[in-house]
């Protein structure tokens, strides 16, 4: 449906634009074919003014999401740290066990997860061990109201790691509307072209400025699609935080 009422607004806008141009175009200077500065000059400034708002919007639009992705990466890290923290609680054989198989997790999210999300998945192997180790926690017998505190404390750990990896999962997922970059491609195309369909000779000198101006319309199509694709190359989110994550591990142990 969004998509029709996209192409309902293209042709009432191409009709509209026709008919104008067809009434009121039947000046002398129209007849003549000879060009109205003025005329032109509003016009290229529409096409370019409608490029950058549509540009600007995109580069903010996916800019805001690629560090609200990136920061969702640490928030999860974060949490498996502080659960690594609270295991330290248990008695030894629960806590090597919870420490052992969450260095496990972080290792199977920078080696399973990240090559995955560039295809916009997940590991199943990594949300197995997450559940398997949720599962071991609830089955933790507790001796007393002081240790079921310490073990409640760290399955509470758990599940926020758990809900974190959703928030990474969707992410992964996400991307801009399909009707943002027609109207990008759209825009761009008529920016180029507009040039040479109002005279602009094809000399070496002008050839070389719109030149220019492509490379640069290009370029703003690049950035947008890039930071569209965050967990994908080449503006790739590293796995920093659980890298981080793992030596903060090694520290707590020490």
């Amino acid at each position: 449906m969004m998509w029709f009422w996209a192409l309902v607004s293209l042709a009432v806008g191409v009709a509209i634009a026709v008919a104008l141009s067809t009434l009121l175009g039947r000046s002398e200077r129209a007849s003549s074919g000879t060009y109205n500065p003025q005329a032109l000059s509003v016009i290229g400034s529409a096409l370019l003014s409608s490029f950058i708002l549509v540009t600007a919007f995109l580069i903010a639009g996916t800019w805001s999401t690629y560090n609200t992705d990136r920061q969702h990466t640490y928030d999860e890290a974060r949490a498996a740290t502080t659960a690594y923290w609270l295991a330290g609680k248990l008695p030894p054989t629960d806590r090597d066990r919870v420490r052992g198989e969450l260095t496990t997790y972080v290792h199977q999210v920078i080696s399973k997860d990240w090559p995955a999300m560039g295809d916009h998945q997940t590991s199943d192997q990594a949300y197995a061990t997450l559940d398997g180790l949720r599962a071991d926690v609830a089955a933790i017998h507790s001796a007393d109201a002081t240790a079921e505190k310490k073990r409640s404390d760290l399955a509470a750990s758990l599940d926020d790691i758990y809900s974190k990896r959703l928030i990474r999962a969707a992410d992964v997922n996400y991307d801009m509307p399909k009707l943002l970059y027609v109207a990008l491609i759209i825009a761009a195309l008529l920016l180029i072209a507009y040039p040479p369909l109002v005279g602009l000779t094809a000399n070496g000198r002008n050839v070389v400025l719109l030149s220019g101006l492509g490379a640069m319309v290009g370029l703003g199509i690049f950035i947008v699609v890039a930071l569209s694709h965050p967990y994908s190359e080449p503006l790739t989110i590293q796995p920093s935080a659980f890298r981080h994550a793992l030596e903060r591990f090694g520290q707590i142990d020490g």
